[in-house]
């Protein structure tokens, strides 16, 4: 899978995500269904098997902050990440800050044209030298002081591949298919997985009934097309509650303190009645 730039996502972007858990079985028949009103992004287009890598270096806090406001339920909470695509992944990459407010999504994103990830995080001056601008600018100062209020570091890095469709009738709509979820710690500014430290944790004591895949609905917060309820009916969807940064972050915990009781409590994810 080669790395593409994601050009097409706005710097900010309020949106609903709504996720499911779904057998691999099931993608199929459900991009039979969103065909009528979708098609398929270009990097989905251009890959053989209509998955393409993404990559997601996570941060938090030593006190993990992000990672307890998210346990918790609180409703206003955010989280940090440094997104690449690819097995190879090159620049751009994209500093992306995704606040869940309620029922709402979030996302401020900073396109970066640089591989000194590590000097232009702890340096505001390499920002002035990159030449950044506008939204790109401001969206990076964000990133910058939020991780300097709460000591953010990285903590874990992510990656899984994604079929992605694009709505033709709605100004933004979107539905996507993420697999081959896979996390491994990471201290450093490193955003290429290492394989032989990469694990999956797509495993039973989070997905249901064999159900590895997960199934997103994403559009603008003033406006669910009619056609994505339709989706759900049609196949009977449940909600679910689910977040890559949570069970990459919980896997690693888990491996470092092996005899803990406490995870048990938040091994699965929660489904919206």
């Amino acid at each position: 899978m080669a790395a593409h730039a994601q050009t097409d996502i706005p710097s900010v972007l309020q949106r609903f995500e709504f996720k499911y858990h779904i057998p691999r079985s099931m993608i199929r028949p459900i991009s039979d269904f969103v065909k009528a009103y979708c098609f398929l992004d270009k990097y989905s287009e251009m890959s053989p098997s209509g998955f393409y890598r993404i990559n997601n270096l996570y941060f938090d806090s030593p006190f993990h902050t992000f990672l307890n406001n998210r346990l918790e339920k609180k409703e206003n909470r955010f989280n940090m990440r440094i997104r690449s695509y690819g097995e190879d992944p090159k620049p751009p990459y994209f500093w992306e800050i995704k606040c869940k407010l309620r029922e709402n999504r979030q996302k401020f994103r900073a396109k970066v044209k640089s591989d000194e990830i590590e000097r232009l995080f702890y340096s505001p001056k390499a920002s002035d030298e990159l030449g950044f601008s506008g939204t790109d600018a401001k969206n990076m100062d964000l990133f910058q002081s939020l991780a300097l209020s709460y000591n953010a570091e990285p903590q874990v890095i992510t990656r899984y591949d994604r079929m992605a469709w694009i709505s033709e009738t709605d100004e933004y709509a979107r539905v996507t298919f993420d697999a081959n979820l896979q996390c491994a710690e990471e201290h450093t500014f490193n955003v290429r997985p290492c394989q032989e430290r990469m694990e999956s944790y797509d495993t039973a004591t989070i997905f249901r009934h064999e159900a590895h895949c997960i199934l997103e609905l994403k559009g603008q917060v003033s406006h669910l097309p009619l056609w994505m309820v339709d989706l759900v009916r049609t196949f009977d969807l449940k909600r679910v509650a689910f977040s890559k940064f949570r069970y990459g972050m919980m896997r690693i915990l888990r491996n470092n303190y092996p005899d803990s009781v406490w995870f048990n409590v938040f091994d699965q994810g929660d489904i919206y009645e």
